[in-house]
């Protein structure tokens, strides 16, 4: 039992080292934990990942970087492997092509919307907009929440989710050719400014699940779908551009717990000499 005692903590420590390395990582879940029966062997059960919202962290002037507030995540493309991820990390920038990316290179989904145009607050109907690519994704579970279907009016969602693209013009400029500037409003639309006006491009993909523990790890921040997760439903987060979402682990109590897995530690190593003692004074004694 010491000896399991012993491993338990190590594990414990071990867990909590990560949060504590991770702690000023934005986008990082704290990992969570429990002790069963901890006086009959410390058993380190696995308790998934916290998703308590991280706080703010500003970065005035750098409109691609978001965070969400609420439940829910942004929806990246993996192009080595056609897959999905997700993730609360939304340190996203504009790569060579023109794609909303990742630092690691996956791009961000998002939905074509049919363009509003807003001339001085005043929303009017105009075709122009992003060029709607046809674009194809391995959906392994048949999700029916990533099925996109037409509808019409201005600012819907038109065609499905893909790739967001909206490369500079290397002689104009300009977003595709038309736009200055970029906007991100709290529903997720990004508009660009079109002279006096500003128009309706894509609404970013958020995604929610039911069991956000059943999403399986793909690497650090980054989330895969599972039967366990079940499917990605649409999710009404607010985006926050200018920002990006610290970690939610807290220092302190990760520290807390740090000093009390130690002690733990030491208590089992200890218990573990003593009945070596006892069992070498038996066998003296038997001798």
């Amino acid at each position: 039992m010491a000896a399991n005692a012993a491993q338990s903590s190590l594990e414990m420590i071990d867990l909590l080292t990560s949060n504590i390395v991770n702690s000023d990582a934005a986008g990082y879940n704290a990992k969570r934990f429990s002790f069963r029966d901890y006086l009959h062997g410390g058993t380190l059960e696995d308790s998934g990942y916290s998703w308590k919202q991280g706080r703010q962290i500003v970065r005035a002037g750098e409109p691609t970087k978001m965070m969400l507030r609420g439940k829910g995540l942004f929806t990246v493309y993996n192009p080595q492997n056609s897959e999905l991820l997700y993730t609360r990390l939304g340190d996203f920038h504009f790569d060579r092509n023109g794609y909303l990316a990742s630092q690691e290179g996956f791009l961000v989904m998002g939905t074509p919307v049919e363009s509003n145009v807003q001339p001085n607050g005043n929303s009017q109907y105009n075709k122009v907009g992003p060029k709607h690519e046809p674009f194809a994704f391995i959906d392994p579970f048949g999700d029916p929440a990533k099925r996109s279907y037409p509808q019409s009016g201005p600012g819907q969602q038109i065609g499905r989710a893909q790739p967001i693209n909206l490369a500079v013009d290397p002689t104009t400029g300009l977003y595709l050719g038309k736009y200055e500037k970029l906007r991100i409003d709290k529903s997720g639309i990004i508009w660009g400014k079109y002279g006096d006006s500003e128009v309706s491009l894509y609404k970013l993909s958020l995604n929610n699940f039911q069991n956000l523990n059943g999403l399986q790890n793909f690497r650090d921040v980054y989330w895969k779908q599972t039967s366990e997760s079940g499917p990605a439903l649409p999710s009404n987060a607010m985006v926050f551009n200018e920002a990006l979402e610290h970690s939610n682990v807290w220092s302190k109590i990760e520290v807390d717990y740090m000093v009390e897995a130690q002690r733990m530690y030491a208590a089992a190593i200890n218990s573990h000499k003593v009945a070596d003692r006892l069992v070498q004074q038996a066998i003296e004694l038997v001798g």
